[in-house]
């Protein structure tokens, strides 16, 4: 049993204004949140005052605390601050008809050592090794949620799973324990051990399943065609977390700014890994080519964000002088008198031979 004087998980707070999200991180500290250009969550609503409220964690929560005259109101109060627990709507001006920012809490998962059947903590299990038969399995079942029409935040509310459990395990990252397996899979109106059979590959019984609403509906189509769909839903999933990521970074002087993008280009090589892996033992779909390039536009992007920051390792110095260069990755290696093997392993930041590194650092100067 966890011991009571256990420090609190941090907490992820989203911001969602009108369809745009903002994720903030609890190591950036406090952040502000208004109109002018210096916000850590910029805000473009002219009910929002330059420097408006002040997102501040403490002790695993949230604290929102309104330094302007205007008002900030929850359920028709007006508050100068409050705990943000699960999701709090707060309005502007207006205690009923102002403009509105949601917060959200999302909690990763909690690292789990036992791996027995327990309903403890989150009810999941963790994984460090990317797992396909895990991605395929949490890419269904975001895929049957969607044809349901039900979101993570009601099964959230229900108490079948909470939001950071489901989230990670749709994005291929978790794995849940069987009672939380049962119970979403009686929401999602599937037989009993359907999520553990996608997981190893085998078909969903779609006849014992109940029959999703005619309008979600789709067309059967090959079996390798689904499961490339399914890898696909699941790298989509995962993108989405990663954008919410990169907008919580700081901007790319900032000297914090390479320590915290690292796990993100981790991810995104993953990713990049298990897309490729994909198209190589299953038919190649628009879906499947959609998810890939949106990972690449996201690694270069990182990468090249990466390659202007304070002390920028090489990988991102090489990958951004390269693409300035317009040379392939067997150009580059051509043109620094290395194999092409050191180059991918140079952009993936792992240690390469005192020599490598040096020829690649004379071609970067020669390049810039």
């Amino acid at each position: 049993m966890p011991s009571a004087a256990s420090p609190a998980r941090p907490a992820l707070l989203v911001v969602h204004a009108g369809d745009r999200s903002h994720a903030i991180e609890p190591e950036r500290g406090v952040v502000t949140i208004g109109r002018e250009p210096q916000a850590g969550v910029q805000i473009d609503d002219p009910q929002i005052s330059q420097a408006y409220l002040r997102a501040e964690p403490a002790d695993g929560q949230w604290r929102i605390v309104d330094s302007s005259p205007d008002g900030m109101f929850v359920d028709g109060l007006r508050k100068t601050s409050i705990t943000v627990t699960d999701k709090t709507i707060v309005r502007f001006g207006d205690p009923a008809a102002g403009n509105a920012l949601t917060f959200e809490i999302v909690r990763p998962p909690k690292p789990i050592e036992r791996q027995d059947d327990s309903d403890e903590d989150d009810g999941v299990i963790q994984t460090s090794e990317p797992d396909p038969g895990l991605a395929r399995a949490g890419a269904a079942a975001a895929a049957r949620r969607r044809e349901l029409d039900i979101s993570q935040r009601s099964l959230a509310a229900d108490g079948i799973i909470n939001a950071g459990a489901l989230i990670a395990f749709e994005k291929g990252r978790s794995w849940p324990r069987e009672r939380t397996r049962a119970k979403l899979e009686e929401v999602l109106q599937w037989p009993t051990g359907t999520i553990a059979r996608v997981r190893r590959g085998e078909p969903i019984d779609e006849a014992a399943a109940s029959a999703p609403p005619a309008e979600h509906a789709e067309t059967d189509g090959p079996e390798s065609d689904g499961a490339a769909s399914l890898i696909a839903q699941a790298i989509v999933a995962a993108v989405d977390g990663c954008s919410l990521a990169i907008a919580a970074l700081p901007p790319a002087g900032d000297p914090e700014f390479i320590e915290r993008a690292a796990p993100i280009l981790a991810d995104l090589r993953q990713l990049e890994a298990i897309a490729v892996r994909a198209t190589r033992i299953s038919q190649i779909t628009p879906e499947l080519i959609k998810a890939l390039g949106a990972v690449r536009r996201h690694r270069d992007e990182l990468m090249t964000l990466g390659a202007g920051a304070p002390d920028a390792p090489l990988a991102q110095r090489l990958y951004a002088a390269r693409r300035r260069a317009n040379l392939s990755a067997e150009e580059t290696a051509r043109a620094a008198g290395v194999t092409e093997e050191m180059v991918v392993r140079a952009e993936a930041d792992e240690t390469l031979p005192a020599g490598v590194s040096d020829a690649l650092e004379t071609l970067i100067g020669h390049i810039n």
